[in-house]
């Protein structure tokens, strides 16, 4: 595969992830706070399914990014990546560990759904600007290239 087929199937994965958390993110932590008349449990089931199809969009982004690499023989010799790297596996792709255990294991095999969707409803309010602040950063360096 060559290295344009391989950013175009990275920025699809960017796509989903960003798509998908971005936008029932947002109306999940609305519906918390305001009547919608909407089923919470089936909302949050709906919320688990998406929340793997981000998942699944981050790990293809991360695959075809270290395969990019791997075409462009990478030695850290390249400053922008060098700088977008550790907040991608530093921060970004921890998160995404954490949210998945929450999303596939922790909420599911919980006794206590109500609390675990609080626990779960905290983590997301603490990462939610951290993360947003970061993937915008990954963004300008991959844009900008400085």
């Amino acid at each position: 595969m060559e290295y344009t087929t391989a950013k175009f199937i990275h920025l699809i994965g960017i796509f989903i992830w960003a798509g998908a958390s971005s936008s029932l993110g947002l109306f999940m932590l609305y519906s918390m706070k305001r009547p919608t008349g909407c089923n919470q449990d089936l909302l949050r089931n709906f919320y688990r399914w998406m929340t793997n199809l981000e998942i699944a969009g981050f790990v293809l982004a991360v695959v075809m990014g270290f395969y990019m690499l791997h075409l462009l023989k990478y030695k850290f010799d390249i400053n922008w990546l060098n700088y977008k790297l550790p907040l991608v596996l530093g921060i970004i792709l921890p998160l995404e560990v954490i949210n998945f255990w929450f999303v596939n294991f922790y909420i599911p095999r919980s006794k206590e759904k109500p609390k675990a969707y609080k626990n779960y409803d905290m983590f997301t309010y603490i990462v939610a600007l951290p993360l947003i602040v970061v993937s915008l950063t990954v963004i300008y360096l991959a844009v900008a290239k400085p």
